[in-house]
This record gives C-alpha cells, structure tokens and sequence, in this order.
C-alpha cells in the first residue's frame, strides 16, 4: 500500500514542529520523521486529504509560522524500524539517561527512563523537557506532584522513580494519553493518575508542585490557575518559552502570587522556578 509523503519545512521549527505533528495527526498521518528543518508526514495516499492540510497550514500561517511543502508517494514503510533508526538515547549531564527499550542501557547516570514515545510528544530530546529533567534531578520536590502538558509522562515517571508518591498527569492530546500508561509500565510504575485534557480538569485537589512544560500562551493564561491549586511554599515550574518571553511569564506568576526562584537556560529555551506566596 502506497503512503502519500509530505516533506515540511516550519520556521520556527520549534514549537512549530511540534504543534505540526499534533495537528497532522489529528487529521489522520499516521507517520511521521523529524528533520532538521520540520517533518516528514506520512499517511496512506487514498486517506490524503490536501483541503484539510492546507487548513493546517494556514492555521499556522496565521500564528506567524512560515510553511512550505513538497509532496511524493513511497512503499509502505516499516514505521518501527524507520522511527529506531532515528531515535537516539537522551543523555542530560550525568543526571539522567532517557532511552528506549531497543538501546542498551548504559552506567554512569543517577537515574535511567525508559520511554516509547511513539507518535507523543517528551522524549527528552527537546530543550525544554530536558530543563525539566534537569530541574527534578537538582531540586528537592514534594508530593502530591501535577504534571502538565506531560506528553509521553516522562516528568511524571521520574517524579514518581525519585520518590514522589501522588503524581497526577495532564495532556490535551490523545497519541500523548495512551502512550503515556505504556511508558508507566515500563519503568514499572503503576499509580500514576493520566488524564486527558487541560487546565479546566484541576478541581479542589491541592498541590505541592507544578511542573508545566506547554507554551508561552497557554502558560499565561494558565499560571493563575496553577496558583489556585498549590499549597503556600509549594513550587511552580514552568518551561515551553524563550529567553525573551522570561520577562512577561515572570510578571504574570508574581501577579499570580509566586516569587521568582531562578531559571535555567538551553539552546534559548528557558525553564523557570517559582514559590506560592
């Protein structure tokens, strides 16, 4: 059966690629490859719709991504062996190593995850998430534990490997949502609370730390909502923004009751702390 391919160039490639995966999937690719400048997509040329692509693209188009494309039609792939051969082991310093089950594990790191993201989002391979790593791996955190936006759940699975007992995990997308309890299962986990949805799913619950890894507009509008849900002292950290969007994310939380606790920094993607006032 012959798959329909398209070859995507997204500028910024980053949140872009990402968004650009989400939204393909959603209007049925069933592949997809990165690559330096966006993605391969891939779906079953019969299933091709070119009127709802080109809806994709205008809709990014229209929040100031630059788009082009060129299509072809290949052999049915063996996505598994094409998706391995692309997927290196994630290495954040000497704190943590984010691998798949087909890599052979490796000493001397502290901690070890293993992860099939499959068509989700988290691998580690991103700046942002590995910020976060970093962040979970450097800094004393107590339960219960939100993790939102938490993609393949890997902020969540090292939450719970470190000793946090109540993690409860977030994502709006549906790929992100079952591939999350398979990566539980992995690791050997199996208490995790997965959700599907947004911010409008916290309720009374209270916390005592937020790790939210989405984008800077959701992150804005989400930020007093994450105030309203931790306990005082409790920490907020939030990543999914640039160096220059620093400034405005922190106006927003102190607005919000936190103090600003500190930042790091990779490749100008920023992961930021904060303390409930």
């Amino acid at each position: 059966m012959a798959h329909a391919v398209l070859a995507i160039t997204i500028r910024p490639v980053e949140p872009g690629r990402e968004i650009l995966i989400s939204d393909l999937s959603d209007i049925d690719f069933d592949g997809f490859l990165e690559t330096d400048e966006g993605v391969e997509a891939y779906i079953e040329e019969s299933e091709l719709d070119m009127k709802k692509v080109e809806g994709v693209f205008k809709q990014l188009r229209e929040a100031d991504f630059e788009i082009s494309h060129t299509s072809s039609v290949t052999e049915e792939k063996n996505w598994n062996e094409e998706w391995e051969k692309n997927f290196d082991p994630v290495e954040i310093k000497d704190l943590c190593r984010i691998r798949a089950p087909f890599h052979e594990s490796k000493t001397g790191f502290k901690q070890e995850i293993l992860i099939m993201p499959k068509m989700s989002f988290g691998t580690g391979h991103h700046a942002t998430t590995s910020l976060m790593v970093e962040y979970l791996m450097i800094t004393k955190v107590e339960s219960p534990l939100l993790d939102m936006g938490s993609g393949t759940a890997v902020l969540a699975i090292l939450a719970r490997i470190l000793g946090v007992e109540d993690v409860t995990a977030i994502d709006i997308d549906e790929w992100a949502f079952e591939n999350a309890p398979d990566n539980c299962e992995l690791n050997n986990i199996s208490d995790i609370e997965i959700l599907m949805g947004d911010a409008s799913l916290l309720g009374p619950k209270k916390f005592n730390t937020v790790m939210a890894n989405i984008n800077r507009n959701v992150l804005l509008e989400d930020i007093p909502k994450y105030s309203d849900v931790l306990h005082k002292n409790g920490q907020l950290f939030v990543s999914g923004f640039y160096v220059e969007d620093l400034d405005l994310i922190k106006e927003v939380a102190v607005r919000s009751g936190f103090i600003f606790n500190g930042n790091l920094v990779k490749d100008n993607w920023v992961s930021a702390r904060f303390i409930k006032s």
